[in-house]
């Protein structure tokens, strides 16, 4: 599969002047989940707060348009028609997801309703993703390329079993995108959960939002029961906490202090931790919850007072091996970390060096951004000039105005 995110690199130069306020895009993954109970109400909701939202939400809501959805698309709002959970039409070309495992995993079990075959595809990326025992347990037909090929993969319901075994232990979202299709179902479904359940608070989110819409079952009680979806006429989505991390890598790069926006504990989805650390300080951190922290929580770490990421086995199973490709990222800027079994060991006082090649960042978006703040201390041309749009796409707008 040859396509990549991202093509092409770009050069980030030194600056002498730092930057003082900075902004946050919305949060993708509220985003994604809430455009896929709007979708299956039998109302309109008009989900605010969109304005410079990820390419990945995009993705799915442009496929979600091609199912037969009417979203009426302005700049800081977008309004869902529901067409109900039966209201899917069969699509007249192949579903693009693009790089979101996200909005692939959500849409592809809720497309299985119909009956029709339907094929999705994406990046190169998200066909490293693809869990082919997950969706050969499911009883439907499924078709893969080849061998080696994930991509595009071809698909036909229903999914009509009434047990089910589920892997936790690389992504939860194998569980969200079961329990926000359960209002297409007539009956309940037992869930049998194997290993222990990673992204817990982005599973939380699911459940959470999906109680906003008149689901009663609650996370650790996997016998799930159908519900009728009817979504809020209103939904505004928060910022995406996740990204304060590149803003605290900047501040202790630059020796600066930022106006950065503040987003709630309940809606960080596991970044709130960021609030509490001082990075100055030798330390461990358990990312078992938050673990898109890695890169540049990692970066800022090796700046400051060192110390231990742990708990971030599942980073390797993300768009790229984040626990080993984030070593090789901070390598090309001279500086060292070791990998361990769940996370990344780190010497503290590092300072950046000028990269002698372009940087690999790997098709990841967190990488990219990750290099290129450490490049506006020491300059560096840079692989993947658009990964940043994957989730920020102003990033670079505010990284150097």
């Amino acid at each position: 599969m040859d396509r990549h995110p991202g093509g092409g690199t770009f050069v980030v130069n030194a600056t002498h002047e730092p930057i003082q306020e900075v902004g946050l895009p919305p949060s993708k993954s509220h985003l994604i989940r809430w455009l896929l109970m709007a979708a299956q109400s039998d109302g309109v909701t008009r989900i605010t707060n969109v304005n410079g939202a990820a390419f990945d939400a995009c993705s799915m809501r442009d496929a979600l348009i091609q199912l037969g959805v009417r979203i009426d698309v302005e700049a800081h709002t977008w309004t869902v028609h529901g067409v109900g959970v039966d209201g899917f039409s069969v699509p007249t070309e192949t579903l693009d997801l693009h790089n979101s495992g996200t909005a692939f995993r959500l849409l592809s079990f809720a497309c299985l309703r119909n009956g029709e075959a339907i094929s999705i595809t994406g990046d190169s990326t998200l066909d490293s993703r693809i869990d082919r025992h997950f969706w050969e347990s499911l009883g439907v037909q499924v078709e893969f390329p080849s061998e080696k090929q994930n991509l595009p993969l071809r698909i036909q319901g229903p999914f009509n079993q009434n047990q089910l075994t589920i892997d936790g232990s690389k992504t939860s979202q194998h569980i969200s995108a079961i329990l926000l299709s359960m209002p297409a179902r007539k009956k309940a479904l037992d869930l049998t959960i194997e290993g222990d359940i990673v992204s817990l608070r982005h599973a939380q989110l699911s459940f959470d939002i999906a109680a906003k819409c008149g689901s009663e079952n609650q996370l650790g009680d996997w016998h799930l029961q159908p519900w009728k979806c009817e979504a809020p006429s209103n939904v505004d989505i928060p910022f995406d906490a996740s990204h304060i991390s590149f803003w605290k890598l900047y501040e202790i790069l630059h020796s600066t202090s930022l106006q950065i926006p503040l987003v709630s504990t309940n809606d960080s989805i596991g970044a709130e931790l960021l609030q509490d650390i001082d990075i100055n300080k030798n330390q461990v951190i358990d990312l078992s919850r938050a673990n898109d922290l890695i890169t540049p929580l990692a970066a800022a770490m090796a700046l400051g007072g060192g110390g231990t990421i742990t708990g971030a086995g599942h980073a390797r199973h993300k768009e790229t091996n984040r626990i080993e490709q984030t070593a090789a990222m901070l390598a090309s800027f001279s500086m060292n970390v070791e990998c361990t079994m769940d996370g990344l060991s780190i010497q503290g006082g590092q300072l950046p060096k000028s990269p002698t090649s372009t940087v690999p960042t790997f098709g990841d978006h967190r990488m990219q951004m990750t290099a290129a703040v450490l490049a506006t201390k020491v300059g560096a041309e840079i692989e993947g000039r658009e990964l940043h749009q994957v989730s920020f796409p102003d990033f670079l707008r505010f990284l150097q105005p």
